[in-house]
């Protein structure tokens, strides 16, 4: 068996190709569709970002916050 390396033909070969894109195409799928989907989102996510909100930190400072969470050691932030 030493001299007698296995040799694929090129049916196999090219069964053993679209076998592994098929399972790359069904693992990537799911990964594609968060991509694009959070793209979509990302216009609604840029508009809250250009609304500038007001927060008060406990220490009673004033400043202004870009993004819809309120950052952390704030007692409150203007809608």
């Amino acid at each position: 068996m030493r001299g007698s390396a296995a040799q694929m033909t090129s049916g196999q070969w090219i069964t053993g190709c679209l076998v592994i894109a098929a399972a790359g195409g069904a693992i990537s799928a799911p990964w594609a569709e968060r991509t694009f989907a959070r793209q979509a989102s990302t216009a609604a996510d840029s508009a809250n970002a250009a609304h500038k909100r007001t927060c008060v930190t406990i220490s009673g400072k004033r400043f202004e916050w870009n993004f819809p969470n309120p950052p952390f050691g704030t007692l409150s932030c203007s809608e």
